[in-house]
């Protein structure tokens, strides 16, 4: 079994690398983002361990956290920031180190925004970064969560750079826009030293 972890800040497209990744590869893929927003559900532990924290005020009227609200708060205070990542490290960390370990497939790749800082690159065997230019990500990042430029450079901001992956990952793979056949040359390219090594 090989583990891939793959890594990159918001709206740089790792999860669109990973897809294609796991579809070359027949690779399981665990999202973290996805992780994230099942353990929220209403009644989990973490639920009520963001609740507790970040008080009640971050719930929308049916009662699911607002994480639109939630994402505003923490990317404006970084200890705030701190306080949920600490939290995230705690119960998401643990159910994906489930997941690897239950896992039967060959490749096992793990799409999280935070793989370093939440020691996940110490259970992969090749780290991925994918990087993009900060206006290719603002771009992404609005469109895809609907919000305004400003808070969009406010996130960004609150993550790592990308000097940062490209001194923490084995290989980068850059994602500036442009069709996606260019990043899927890319990624093919890598698989073939990939399964090489």
């Amino acid at each position: 079994m090989k583990i891939i972890g793959i890594t990159g800040s918001s709206g740089s497209g790792k999860t669109t690398a990973s897809k294609i990744l796991s579809k070359e590869l027949k690779a399981k893929t665990i999202n973290a983002d996805k992780i994230v927003k099942q353990m929220q559900e209403k009644g989990s532990e973490y639920y009520e361990k963001i609740v507790e924290t970040f008080g009640k005020e971050i719930l929308q009227e049916d009662g699911f956290i607002n994480r639109a609200k939630l994402a505003q708060i923490i990317f404006q205070d970084e200890t705030k920031k701190e306080k949920l990542d600490k939290l995230t490290y705690k119960y998401v960390v643990e159910e994906i180190r489930k997941q690897v370990k239950n896992a039967k497939e060959e490749y096992i790749i793990i799409d999280a925004p935070l793989l370093i800082e939440s020691k996940l690159n110490e259970i992969c065997d090749i780290i991925i970064a994918v990087i993009s230019s900060k206006q290719e990500q603002i771009k992404r990042i609005c469109s895809r969560d609907n919000i305004e430029e400003e808070n969009a450079k406010i996130r960004l901001e609150a993550q790592k750079d990308n000097e940062f992956y490209k001194l923490n990952a084995d290989y980068i793979v850059e994602n500036n826009g442009g069709k996606t056949d260019e990043l899927m040359g890319r990624i093919r390219k890598l698989v073939q030293e990939l399964q090489q090594m």
